[in-house]
This record gives structure tokens, C-alpha cells and sequence, in this order.
């Protein structure tokens, strides 16, 4: 079975409600929102102005909800919400009233509230104004909000799905950071029930075969990373090679006891997953999937500004699953 189709069957069985906030203003979401309805993988909430979005959506609209924020009879709960939320940060109830009515603020109050599991958002928007609300009302479960790629395909060393994090969010981590972001990607893979994980903390050297700081970092992320998760598969810090390689990895650190090729892919920073993805993807031909946010107290998820109709699908599916 493909990974789109574990991953539209997994989530067909939650039934949970993903909110799309860009409904009224774009027509890759509804074209996307009547494939998720009638595939029954979730039940899409669409956000905006309800006779804009009922005639574009037309006559196939069974299984979709249009949630129109200067109507509906929640709309100042979801002012209330947003000012607690914010009060702190000096927002006053006016400014919190203004907010309600904006429909990614909407969303993520809707979802903060329960009403909803997962909120959809990017297509036609930047990821600051997709990701500010929801680090605003949804917020941090663990201090850090972090993202993955997942990768699909076929490829010289494996056919395996694999994950790569972080290549878009958090420029520089820190081991702390590094360890957090690899329990994240753990906790993500339980989610989708995809494989049994096996972790390479990655960088320039293997086994200390050279010394630096962020070769210490990532040697000590590696470190605080298995602490904590002490039966899970893990090898750091390691060159990409060894990583994946049986016959390299021996060679390079015979004493570890790590079997070849890894499937969770922990970056030294930002600027190596960047590159390292979008190598993978062209030069590879494999599928690049993200980035998948993690770390929220409910599912967010951005899309590319770029994205097909099938890629919104795919990505509704996964909010679904970290839903669960």
C-alpha cells in the first residue's frame, strides 16, 4: 500500500473536522475540500463568506461545512477566546473582536475550542500569517514548534518512507532543541503508524572523527535524545553515508551497534536540511512531503504557496492523523 493510501485509510477512520481558512479566495481548496469529503478521509470546515464559498463549491458540497465568522453564533466566544488568549500581550477587546473576524484567527480559536482537530492554511497566504495565529491562540504544547518532511519513492538504498527534521523552522537548534525535535518526529511517526524508527543525529563527522562545536551540539543532542528514549534505534553524531550505508557504517564506527540505512534524519540546522531535502527531491526524484509542523497543542499544518490540489489532500490526511 502506498504511503497516501495508509495514510487517507488511517485517517478516514478518526472522522475528525479540518478547518480551511482560505475557502472564499481560493480554488484549490474547494477543488480539494470535494476529494476529502467524498474520499471521507476528514470533514473539511471551510472559513469565509458563505455565499461566496456555496457557489463556488456548487452543487457538490455534501460532507462540507461553511463556517461563516460575521454570522455564526460563536462569534464572540471566539472574540472572547482570542482576548484571553492575548490580554497578556496588552490586546485589547476591540483588537480581539477585529481578530474573530479574520479567518485564520478564526480557525484557530475554532479548533483551540474544540469545535474542530486541525487547521489547513498556506496555499494562497504566507507561512508567517498561516503560523502567527496558531503560535498565538493555539500555541506550544512543548516550548517548540519544529517541522519534518516526509519522503517517498523510490531511491538507490531503500523503498522505506523516511523523515527529515528540521528543514524549515528552526534555524540553528540547539542539543536541546535536537533532542526535542527528534521526540517530536518519534511521537509523529506513532501517529501515522509508518515504520519502526531508526535515528541518525547527522553532521560532517562520525564517532568524533572530527571536533568542533557543532559537532559537541549535535554529539550532545544524540546524547540527551537516547536518555530519554533509551530503546529506540539511534546513532549520532554521523555522517550521511554511514547513516545509510551497512557496509560504511561498519567501517566508520565499528563499535556502534546501529543497523544501516536510518529513517529518521535529525539535521545540524536549518541550512543543512534545506539543501539536503531539496537535493533529495531533485536529484533523488523522490516525493518531499512538507513541511509537517509539529509541536502545536492541535494539528497546524502550512502549505506551499506552490501546492497541487492532491498535496492539500495529502496534507488534510496527515492533520487528521496528528489529531488523533
Amino acid at each position: 500500500m502506498s504511503l497516501e493510501n495508509i495514510l487517507f485509510d488511517k485517517a478516514s477512520k478518526l472522522h475528525k473536522k479540518i478547518v480551511f481558512p482560505e475557502a472564499e479566495f481560493s480554488p484549490r481548496i474547494i477543488s480539494a475540500s470535494k476529494i476529502i469529503a467524498g474520499l471521507g478521509i476528514a470533514e473539511p470546515v471551510l472559513v469565509g463568506n458563505k455565499q461566496k464559498i456555496s457557489l463556488a463549491l456548487g452543487q457538490d458540497n455534501e460532507g462540507i461545512r461553511i463556517i461563516d465568522p460575521k454570522t455564526c453564533d460563536i462569534l464572540q466566544q471566539v472574540a472572547t477566546h482570542i482576548y484571553d488568549k492575548r490580554k497578556a500581550k496588552g490586546l485589547t477587546v476591540q483588537e480581539a473582536e477585529a481578530l474573530a473576524l479574520d479567518p485564520i484567527y478564526f480557525a484557530c480559536a475554532y479548533v483551540d475550542l474544540g469545535f474542530a482537530d486541525g487547521v489547513v492554511c498556506g496555499a494562497e497566504v504566507s507561512t508567517a500569517k498561516t503560523l502567527r495565529p496558531a503560535l498565538q491562540i493555539i500555541k506550544s504544547k512543548s516550548g517548540l514548534v519544529s517541522s519534518y518532511f516526509l519522503f517517498s519513492g523510490k531511491n538507490l538504498v531503500t523503498n522505506e518512507t523516511f523523515m527529515m527534521g528540521d528543514c524549515a523552522v528552526v534555524e540553528n537548534p540547539t542539543a536541546e532543541q535536537q533532542a526535542l525535535i527528534a521526540s517530536l518526529m518519534l511521537e509523529q511517526n506513532l501517529k501515522l503508524g509508518l515504520f519502526e524508527p531508526r535515528f541518525a543525529f547527522l553532521s560532517y563527522s562520525t564517532a568524533g572523527s572530527a571536533d568542533s562545536e557543532s559537532i559537541k551540539k549535535v554529539q550532545e543532542g544524540y546524547k540527551l535524545f537516547t536518555q530519554k528514549h533509551p530503546n529506540v534505534s539511534a546513532v549520532g553524531e554521523v555522517q550521511f553515508d554511514a547513516s545509510i550505508n551497512q557496509g560504511v557504517s561498519k567501517t566508520k564506527m565499528p563499535n556502534f551497534d546501529f543497523k544501516a540505512p536510518a529513517n529518521m534524519f535529525v539535521m545540524p540546522n536549518i541550512d543543512a536540511g534545506n539543501i539536503c531535502y531539496k537535493a533529495i527531491q531533485y536529484f533523488g526524484g523522490l516525493k518531499a512531503i512538507g513541511p509537517i509542523t509539529m509541536g502545536f497543542n492541535k494539528p497546524v499544518n502550512d502549505l506551499s504557496r506552490g501546492c497541487t490540489v492532491d498535496e492539500i489532500v495529502l496534507t488534510c490526511a496527515i492533520t487528521a492523523n496528528q489529531a488523533e
